[in-house]
């Protein structure tokens, strides 16, 4: 089973923090996601799970409905609507694109179904998901398991995307679906800089040297012209809502569809615009 939602999260509110906070290092992740938003002409936007900061600092001209399944009451600036993995409370056929950015594997096989199927309803016909998830045996999946959750309070074991994700988003009514690897960026200025927002943003207790040599020998990390770049493999997936949903069911294993590799990328309870 994965370490859950509730136990990562209501257990140490500061993690959703981390999110609202400077996310700078993370650029990478959100570039391309803004980029099909812009070619979308998006301009209705939910974010779920809340990644505040990441969103707010690259988007211009969309509205934002943030929303999570856990709302601290110390983030009541942001407006974040308080839902549950069928997004109850959420407006639906009212978005234009879901953003989901590593936000699922928290979740068992049967919450991520009830989650993608809510997707598909809050969005507009011809609407998008746009996610970005971490993999099962993975780069970015084995530093969350063997070294975040071995130094977190909370423990960390994920329900990464397995093969057969984009047969599960297709019995959840979507279609027109993409999935490939990228990785992606993260960029420090130091590695005073590194330990500092790493410790904070997994909620990690460790020494500077300790973690430094896990990211190495997990991630990959090397020195450029600009600081420090880490390796942070996760599979985008974009997905496009079916004109009439199909009934959905429960979980299957619908086959298994292998994602497909790309190069190092070198590239609240109501709605905030952004």
């Amino acid at each position: 089973m994965p370490t859950t939602y509730t136990e990562r999260f209501a257990r140490n509110t500061e993690l959703i923090h981390a999110y609202a906070g400077d996310n700078s290092p993370r650029m990478a992740e959100i570039k391309h996601l803004y980029a099909i938003l812009k070619r979308l002409n998006a301009k209705h936007v939910l974010n779920v799970p809340f990644e505040g900061n990441l969103v707010k600092t690259i988007a211009r001209t969309e509205a934002i409905t943030f929303a999570d399944f856990i709302v601290p009451d110390t983030l009541d600036e942001w407006n974040i609507i308080q839902t549950d993995y069928e997004l109850t409370g959420i407006p639906r056929d009212h978005f234009d694109a879901v953003l989901s950015i590593a936000g699922i594997h928290h979740l068992t096989d049967q919450e991520q179904l009830q989650f993608i199927v809510a997707t598909r309803q809050v969005l507009r016909r011809g609407g998008r998901l746009l996610m970005v998830e971490v993999t099962s045996e993975s780069s970015t999946s084995r530093f969350l398991d063997t070294f975040v959750g071995r130094y977190t309070p909370t423990g960390h074991t994920g329900n990464y995307l397995k093969d057969d994700f984009v047969g599960v988003l297709s019995q959840a009514g979507y279609r027109r679906i993409t999935r490939k690897t990228i990785v992606h960026e993260w960029i420090f200025a130091h590695e005073e800089h590194l330990y500092i927002w790493m410790t904070k943003f997994f909620g990690i207790r460790v020494s500077k040297p300790v973690l430094l040599r896990h990211v190495r020998d997990l991630l990959g990390m090397r020195r450029s012209g600009n600081g420090l770049k880490i390796d942070w493999r996760l599979d985008f997936v974009s997905a496009e809502t079916e004109k009439m949903p199909r009934k959905i069911s429960s979980l299957r294993s619908p086959g298994k569809t292998s994602p497909s590799r790309l190069p190092a990328d070198a590239s609240t309870r109501r709605r905030v615009s952004a």
